[in-house]
């Protein structure tokens, strides 16, 4: 079967054996997968990645000497079932949390071998503890997007949003454009966002934000504390007799860019006891002033994934449309045109999500 596959700092679409589910997997066919950062970061910085994930978790998550099958944001069809009691048959269109819960430890699907196919695979292996149905006819495409969405799900939650919070949001790439969708779903605004590319400004406006900044033009922090403005005392965020508060609501920011450089830039232009979740991935690394939180009293967060009840939570909001995010779906290719959506995402201007079917 067909696979798209990093080899060699290389995108190239190979033949890679069918694989056979074990116990408590299914065999299913995808059809359709979409483009996520972290695929063009395995793509021109494999080894960084491998050298990156194994400081952290202890091991590495890709071999960059091997060819890596990517994909995790996937929607399939079920072939094959190998589950005892399985909820699931074949003909059942389905999404699952990226994860194989095997004997010999967890392995992350579209970061594996030749014997662990991605989304990007015409066909792939799911755990079927951590696989859901796509309910009222949620089409593909839309059910897809669950992945991302849970990402940005977790974010919002764990930043403890609360009705007063005027939340702002740097970086309208996909998963800013996610974090905006769920704290519109969520009511918790005006919602401020920032980005440098107009388009991704006009789609910023379409998914929720309230106002929309250029930080080329205009400081985001600014925007916010114009949006943020109170009168009333007893909606007022963290007050500082040196730095005041007196007259803003509380602040909820969202890093959502993952460049060097970027978290102390918030915590300069952040007010007084706001609270930082930091959603963008810097592999790089990072300098920190560490008197500017501690003199502002920052609450600084940092978030990742999500849990199997958030991302059931987000494909059910999904299918009742009460969280928007078509708007996220640039287009949709067939895998011959892969390696050009990856092209146009490593550059993007309009383009958020590609999505990719491999069977087109």
């Amino acid at each position: 079967m067909r696979s798209a596959t990093v080899d060699n700092n290389t995108l190239k679409v190979m033949d890679v054996p069918t694989p056979q589910p074990r116990e408590n997997e299914l065999l299913v066919k995808s059809l359709v997968c979409g483009v996520c950062g972290s695929d063009l970061h395995c793509l021109h910085h494999s080894h960084d990645l491998a050298e990156g994930t194994r400081q952290i978790v202890g091991q590495p998550l890709v071999d960059p000497d091997n060819p890596i099958l990517l994909g995790h944001e996937f929607c399939g069809e079920v072939l094959e079932v190998n589950q005892k009691d399985s909820p699931f048959r074949e003909g059942d269109t389905v999404v699952s949390l990226p994860f194989l819960l095997r004997e010999e430890g967890v392995s992350f699907i579209g970061s594996g071998g030749a014997s662990l196919p991605g989304g990007f695979s015409e066909q792939l292996l799911v755990d079927g503890r951590l696989t859901m149905k796509v309910p009222n006819g949620l089409d593909c495409n839309t059910a897809a997007l669950t992945e991302p969405m849970a990402v940005a799900m977790h974010a919002v939650r764990k930043s403890e949003p609360t009705q007063n919070h005027v939340p702002l949001v740097v970086g309208c790439g996909p998963i800013g454009l996610a974090v905006i969708a769920v704290l519109k779903m969520m009511k918790i605004g005006p919602i401020v966002a920032s980005d440098f590319s107009k388009a991704r400004r006009d789609l910023a406006g379409q998914m929720g934000a309230d106002v929309v900044v250029n930080p080329a033009e205009h400081s985001p922090y600014d925007s916010w504390k114009e949006a943020a403005r109170t009168t009333d005392a007893s909606l007022a965020g963290p007050v500082s007799p040196l730095l005041g508060g007196h007259d803003l609501k509380p602040s909820l920011i969202f890093e959502c860019v993952g460049v060097p450089g970027l978290i102390q830039n918030v915590c300069a232009g952040a007010p007084f006891g706001a609270r930082i979740v930091v959603v963008g991935l810097c592999m790089e690394k990072d300098n920190l002033i560490p008197a500017m939180p501690v003199l502002k009293e920052l609450d600084l967060r940092f978030v990742s994934f999500y849990t199997p009840e958030e991302f059931g939570d987000t494909l059910r909001s999904l299918a009742e449309g009460e969280l928007e995010a078509s708007g996220l779906i640039s287009d949709v290719v067939g895998m011959d045109q892969i390696n050009s959506a990856f092209d146009r995402l490593a550059k993007p201007e309009s383009d958020v999500k590609i999505m990719v079917q491999p069977w087109a």
